[in-house]
């Protein structure tokens, strides 16, 4: 039977997924908006906020999902989980979440449901995380 732990970890493994497709299929869609049409998610692909030092700040999603699913994937073979690293890429992505999810709403002024999807997947992983350190 499935102890908490074993739950939580598959949890985590589920919004990580979740997140890495919200993420990929922003990072398409910012390679390919050319047009500057009234689409919400257009909208921030063009804005100078959704950009660090000219690299779409997505990109660093896919890779985020992408480091956490892969010591996810290791932790199968029964390799010790890194939870030092892993705690500490949450919580700066949270900290991100919070900083774009404020840029979104209240400067921009933009309801974009990509967006609000990798915000989504962000605090499930985080609630995940939580759940298998504590229980």
């Amino acid at each position: 039977m499935f102890d908490s732990a074993i739950i939580s970890l598959i949890a985590l493994g589920g919004a990580t997924v979740f997140g890495l497709q919200g993420a990929l299929s922003l990072a398409v869609r910012h390679h390919m908006v050319r047009d500057h049409t009234l689409s919400a998610c257009n909208r921030i692909a063009l804005s100078k906020e959704a950009y660090i030092a000219n690299i779409p700040v997505v990109y660093g999603a896919v890779i985020f999902y992408g480091l956490v699913l892969t010591q996810l994937l290791r932790g199968i073979n029964h390799i010790e989980m890194q939870l030092f690293w892993l705690n500490s890429a949450m919580f700066a992505a949270l900290l991100v979440t919070c900083y774009y999810a404020y840029i979104m709403f209240f400067r921009l002024g933009i309801f974009c449901m990509g967006c609000l999807r990798i915000y989504l997947a962000n605090f499930m992983m985080a609630a995940a995380l939580l759940s298998y350190q504590l229980f």
